[in-house]
């Protein structure tokens, strides 16, 4: 029987995005490699131990991260409170059939070069596999193989994007339309190419997007992987020798005295001199966290301007492959534009017959109305336009992230209007008691595990530069 969560029901079930138990060997030489560029300090120099109580909301790759940083900097008092009944957060890797691993949150290391993900990797010995965005095949609702968008073309659609910043990018599109005169079959080519770019991956619609939306971050180079046996082989690493409570959903934080006073939904009460909220944007965003006295007024206005996307998918196990089994992408060009449009090819990663379909923004939130049956149904269906007939799956898992009730989407995003300033205003403590990380506190590498990473061993080093 599989969960029965947010994220994932019933039917044996993108781009960019923990266990109870001193550190270990391996968390230790998981966290070790930026330690002394973060704090200066030398191989040789023993940590100072101090007996300061400090409790990280959140175990997934953020809180993880700030914890074990911690510990190595001679914190021994971290407890990390978890609302989920399991470690990861937006890292989940579930099982398909016999035992085959899928995501159904984060899937991709973005950029192996100076990544402290792939830095975990490497030193704890698992496996990744080369990612190529690049090899793709577009088809058409019939089956029809189509070429790539046209380079010259793309360039007129950058500069007229660059041009009118104060646009969407979904508003540009129109103007593209009509100094280029595209036809529908044209039109239809270009929108899922778009979708391709920018709604895959943000999560989000083209008509809440601007250029600005892309131009904030940094990417790292040496390109991307994945890996083949599961995310959550990175998250167990993180965990190993925490203490972590798990189904301790975190209600109220009372920063208004000497110490900080947390309470969780049961009721349950705990005192801390420092926390580290970890949770994602959509929790900062829902309200579900009270904070006593009220987040500083410009903290709030940046969790009021940020949002947070969604990208949904229905992966599937079929017994045999029966697309082209070398191509890592199958687009799809139709109606209407944005469903069922991307589909990611797992064979060349697992050699197992998995295709995990993607559907992001809007119609990746609809998709959460329809039960697993039904999803499974209209995936085959698009690729029945494709391929003909197309054989049952063996199994499927379908998400539902922007339900999910620990997350409310997928990662976060700017949308138009907004700054990448508002990342970094997330990330300021407040008061020497409240510190905050995630991957929407991160203005280099947002919606991103590294992101997340980083932002919580820089919470750690905050806390360990404080005076005392």
């Amino acid at each position: 029987m599989r969960e029965q969560g947010g994220n994932v029901t019933g039917h044996r079930l993108a781009r960019r995005g923990f266990i109870k138990g001193g550190l270990s060997a391996a968390g230790l030489a998981a966290a070790a490699p930026l330690l002394a560029a973060c704090s200066g300090r030398g191989s040789g120099d023993p940590p100072a131990a101090t007996d300061e109580r400090i409790v990280v909301i959140g175990a997934g790759a953020a809180g993880l991260a700030a914890a074990q940083d911690l510990q190595v900097r001679g914190f021994h008092d971290v407890v990390i409170l978890e609302a989920r009944d399991r470690v990861g957060g937006r890292i989940w890797t579930e099982r398909l059939g016999d035992d085959v691993p899928v995501e159904l949150g984060a899937t991709w290391i973005h950029g192996i070069r100076r990544n402290p993900v792939y830095e975990i990797v490497q030193r704890n010995n698992i496996a990744t596999a080369p990612t190529d965005y690049g090899n793709q095949v577009r088809y058409d609702q019939t089956g029809r193989e189509l070429g790539s968008a046209d380079e010259e073309l793309w360039r007129v659609y950058w500069r007229m994007a660059y041009a009118r910043p104060d646009l969407s990018l979904q508003e540009v599109f129109e103007e593209f339309v009509d100094v280029n005169g595209l036809d529908a079959d044209g039109r239809r080519s270009w929108r899922q190419s778009l979708n391709s770019m920018f709604e895959q991956e943000f999560g989000a619609d083209i008509s809440d997007l601007s250029i600005s939306s892309w131009e904030g971050g940094s990417d790292l180079r040496g390109g991307d992987v994945v890996i083949p046996g599961g995310y959550s082989q990175v998250t167990d690493v993180l965990a190993e020798g925490l203490d972590i409570r798990l189904d301790h959903a975190v209600e109220r934080i009372d920063y208004s005295g000497d110490e900080v006073e947390l309470t969780t939904g049961s009721g349950q009460a705990f005192e801390a001199d420092r926390v580290i909220v970890t949770v994602p944007l959509g929790i900062l965003k829902s309200g579900l966290i009270s904070f006593e006295p009220p987040l500083p007024v410009s903290k709030q206005e940046s969790i009021d301007a940020l949002r947070m996307g969604v990208l949904n998918r229905t992966s599937l196990l079929f017994d045999d492959v029966f697309w082209k089994p070398d191509v890592e992408w199958i687009g799809i060009v139709g109606e209407p534009p944005g469903q069922w449009a991307e589909t990611l090819n797992l064979y060349p990663y697992q050699q197992q017959p998995v295709l995990a379909m993607f559907n992001p923004g809007t119609f990746g939130v609809e998709t959460e109305q329809y039960t697993d049956d039904e999803l499974t149904a209209q995936a085959l269906a698009a690729l029945e336009g494709v391929f003909g007939n197309v054989p049952e799956p063996v199994d499927s898992v379908s998400t539902r992230w922007n339900s999910d009730p620990w997350a409310r989407g997928s990662y976060s995003y700017v949308p138009i209007g907004a700054s990448f300033t508002s990342y970094r205003e997330l990330a300021k403590p407040v008061g020497g008691r409240l510190f905050f990380a995630g991957e929407a506190t991160q203005s280099q590498y947002p919606s991103t595990v590294q992101g997340a990473v980083l932002s919580g061993r820089r919470a750690a080093v905050q806390i360990e530069n404080l005076p005392r």
